[in-house]
């Protein structure tokens, strides 16, 4: 069934979206949002300054328009006016000004901190204008004020019980790991919008559930499918696909703090045993590319095609199982359905590890508590990235030594350096040169090994009109609940 993009949208009806994340810690603070359910959360009931459109350039939101000075430190920001939080008081560049420094504060424990390390402070010019000055200069700083940390809130929010953002949707039932309902807010600025009267959003960890809901129409939108789902919902007379090409991933974690994990040998084991070509062809069905160890797309203007491409290798697996003196023992190694594909990969991986005698111990850990429990705290398991609007916001979140989500816990002060410059430069050719060397650095250490990048294939009802394609994560990047209506 085609997409219709053009078509007069209708109102009323409940929108019911079910997403593949589950987690207990689930939150309406900004400075907290994790993980895809924060995400879509987020843009139900918030609004950022920016937005990222279906080419990941950054569009007036919040903010009707911006420019930069001559030295690229000073960035003004001209706010719409007449915005309302839900509870009916007007949004301030007072209020702009404390959503965006908040995250400097330690007590706010935001994953956004090392993302506001180069704001040395935000300035009110006028009533509907503020002006945000950088230690040095950021040519990408309207993408970062899209992020979905850096929503905007009233100033002196404490309380995050309940949203009181300028969101499309108020709250009307939250219950954190269960589900979230909001109701259509009648003052939402953007004329006409949203179209559905309620939205409900809820959890299917496990894949065939998810697919089953769709099916039946339990669900009108199910996030990833996977393997024979992805044929089903073609097949179906009800449902479609929405793909997106995407730098996001499943990856091998190798905690270089915590043995065996220690050894770079044995992490090297792990990247040789990866047959990438079948994982992409194979399992993800064609639907993704070649991966070589470091977060960039191959068809990115920024990629290093000077280092030489990993596959499959037994005698190289098989020369460092040997110099890493592990012989015959045991290594756990943990995957959960909490990364897509995450399973599959390391099935995949068993495999190879059997052919070359390496003892491989795949250990399936349940999906709701896997990344509270096993990211970053054992030492072989898969993790899972999606993508930000630019390389540098995801070096700085997932790769610097000081980054929240750094959980290999390599550290290496000539990658920090590179961040920052490939940040502040604004040479096209420099920053490749800088970007490049990043990369190098990231694959010759072998502790996240990405054998592919993964296209987003979600699944929704025929009925569901308006999703707009986008790179940055699920149903086009999280951003919908405005966008969204049902033709039935």
């Amino acid at each position: 069934m085609a997409w219709s993009a053009t078509a007069e949208p209708k109102r009323g009806g409940v929108l019911r979206v079910a997403t593949h994340v589950q987690s207990a810690n689930d939150t309406f603070d900004p400075a907290k949002f994790t993980f895809s359910n924060d995400y879509i959360r987020g843009t139900t009931f918030y609004n950022t300054l920016t937005v990222p459109n279906e080419n990941n350039e950054p569009q007036p939101e919040l903010a009707e328009s911006w420019e930069v000075d001559a030295t690229g430190k000073n960035w003004t920001f001209k706010l719409r006016k007449g915005i309302t939080f839900h509870d009916g008081s007007p949004m301030t560049a007072q209020d702009v000004v404390f959503s965006i420094m908040r995250h400097k504060v330690e007590e706010t424990a935001s994953s956004a901190r090392p993302l506001v390390a180069n704001i040395t402070g935000v300035d009110i010019d006028n009533a509907d204008t503020i002006v945000v000055r950088l230690e040095s200069p950021d040519a990408d700083l309207p993408n970062l004020m899209g992020i979905f940390q850096f929503a905007i809130l009233k100033d002196g929010t404490t309380d995050f019980a309940k949203p009181n953002g300028t969101g499309p949707f108020t709250l009307k039932e939250f219950k954190p790991g269960v589900r979230t309902v909001g109701v259509r807010n009648g003052n939402y600025w953007k004329e006409g919008r949203p179209y559905v009267d309620e939205i409900e959003l809820f959890y299917i960890t496990d894949p065939i559930a998810r697919l089953n809901a769709l099916l039946a129409g339990d669900a009108h939108m199910v996030s990833e499918l996977r393997g024979t789902a992805i044929d089903e919902v073609s097949k179906s007379e009800t449902t479609k696909l929405f793909t997106a090409t995407a730098p996001r991933y499943s990856f091998i974690r190798g905690v270089v703090d915590i043995p065996p994990a220690d050894n770079e040998d044995l992490r090297l084991v792990f990247a040789h045993l990866v047959n990438r070509k079948r994982f992409v062809e194979t399992v993800l069905k064609g639907k993704g590319s070649l991966g070589n160890d470091h977060p960039f797309l191959g068809t990115s203007p920024l990629y290093n095609a000077d280092i030489p491409q990993r596959d499959l290798d037994h005698d190289k697996a098989k020369f460092h199982l040997q110099k890493s003196g592990i012989g015959s023992g045991k290594v756990e190694f943990h995957v959960s359905d909490a990364a897509p594909y995450g399973l599959e990969l390391g099935q995949l991986l068993q495999r190879e590890a059997a052919a070359i005698g390496f003892n491989m111990d795949l250990r399936r850990e349940p999906a709701d508590s896997y990344w509270n429990t096993i990211a970053g705290k054992r030492a072989f398991f898969i993790d899972a990235h999606s993508p930000r609007p630019t390389y540098n916001i995801m070096l700085t979140l997932f790769w610097k030594s000081t980054a929240p989500w750094n959980h290999s816990h390599f550290k290496d002060e000539k990658l920090d350096k590179l961040i920052d410059e490939g940040r502040s430069t604004l040479d096209p050719a420099k920053r490749k040169e800088i970007y490049g060397a990043a990369q190098r650095i990231i694959h010759d250490s072998a502790s996240s090994i990405i054998p592919a990048f993964m296209d987003y294939v979600d699944g929704v009802a025929n009925s569901v009109q308006g999703l707009v394609p986008g790179p940055l994560g699920n149903f086009g990047g999280y951003n919908f609940a405005d966008k969204v209506w049902l033709d039935s």
